[in-house]
């Protein structure tokens, strides 16, 4: 089929986006709707072996399918490189480093797809590892034939190999407690969704989504024993490493601000430099709360007893939070249904 410029192609079946759900995953309901491939598609834009829809053909499917540009544009993971800067954006939000978004890469959660047939739009976060709702790790790889699921698919349910993406084809383990929470933080960022909270991780409801989310990977992208996990650099890890990242970045956090020393430095576990940078460029509100827990690790590798602006006092009062031990040992636990 040939796109022709002047007169665009337009399928019989339309409808626009629906809430919550990523523009690569509408263009997958739009292709079953009208009985064509996502390849047709891809055909019909000039981008012949593409694996997804670059944000300047947004235009065209909005032809395509009788969609609302302006609605349908910010579910896209659109990219911008400026003197070799790539800077990212999904739903308006500017993220920094162009790992935190997964453009080619998609990951699904079974049960969704099986209950609301659409593709939401946080799976195109990286950090996002688990889904909120049915509390299970999301997938990044078909079980039947084991290669990374892509958008150049069959359908929205189906893999390019055939096999469905349904639970009952498609197994997925309970996500724990941090990934739980990290996810659903991102989903309220996300959509401007405030939700009040009153635990020891609350200062990070306030934070914008890209300092939260390189916070996040700062602490949690390296080993205890400061070797890096295996995530190449600037490449987006695999849903099961990411969900280490966040594990290990929530546990850490949590013990940097209630001060939970460990006999092995801090900092040897934490990618420092992307701390600091966080300071560098990140909003002002932002940057006073990355300064207090770059002076809390400072503390902690020094073993002083005290800094005198530094009391666990000081941190209830910028964070408005409260302290439980048994708050750590929830995070390391599977969720249960």
């Amino acid at each position: 089929m040939q796109l022709d410029w002047l007169r665009p192609t337009t399928f019989p079946n339309h409808d626009q986006i629906h809430d919550e759900e990523s523009g690569p995953g509408y263009v997958l309901r739009m292709c079953d709707l009208n009985l064509v491939q996502f390849c047709d598609i891809s055909n019909i834009l000039g981008l012949t072996g593409f694996t997804y829809i670059p944000d300047n053909r947004i235009p065209e499917i909005c032809r395509l399918f009788g969609a609302n540009n302006s609605k349908l544009a910010p579910r896209f993971v659109a990219q911008s490189k400026q003197k070799s800067v790539v800077t990212t954006f999904v739903l308006g939000h500017k993220l920094q480093k162009p790992y935190l978004a997964r453009q080619r890469h998609p990951q699904i959660c079974p049960h969704c797809l099986a209950s609301k047939r659409i593709v939401q739009l946080a799976w195109d976060i990286t950090l996002v590892t688990a889904c909120h709702i049915h509390h299970n790790q999301l997938i990044d790889s078909c079980a039947q034939c084991g290669r990374k699921i892509t958008w150049r698919r069959s359908s929205l349910i189906n893999c390019q190999c055939g096999a469905s993406f349904l639970p009952m084809h498609q197994p997925s383990k309970l996500a724990s407690k941090a990934e739980i929470y990290v996810s659903r933080l991102i989903w309220e960022k996300l959509f401007g969704i405030f939700e009040p909270k009153n635990h020891s991780l609350s200062f990070l409801n306030n934070l914008q989504l890209d300092t939260a989310l390189r916070l996040i990977w700062s602490f949690g992208q390296l080993e205890d024993d400061g070797h890096s996990l295996a995530v190449r650099p600037g490449k987006v890890p695999s849903t099961a490493i990411a969900g280490q990242v966040v594990q290990k970045g929530i546990e850490r956090i949590y013990k940097t601000l209630n001060h939970q020393v460990k006999r092995r430095k801090l900092s040897s576990s934490i990618y420092i430099n992307g701390i600091k940078q966080l300071k560098k460029d990140t909003p002002w509100n932002d940057q006073l709360k990355i300064q207090y827990l770059i002076n809390l690790i400072v503390e902690k590798d020094l073993t002083t007893s005290k800094l005198p602006s530094l009391t666990t006092h000081n941190q209830l009062t910028l964070f408005g939070t409260t302290t439980h031990e048994k708050t750590l040992q929830t995070f390391n636990r599977p969720a249960r249904y």
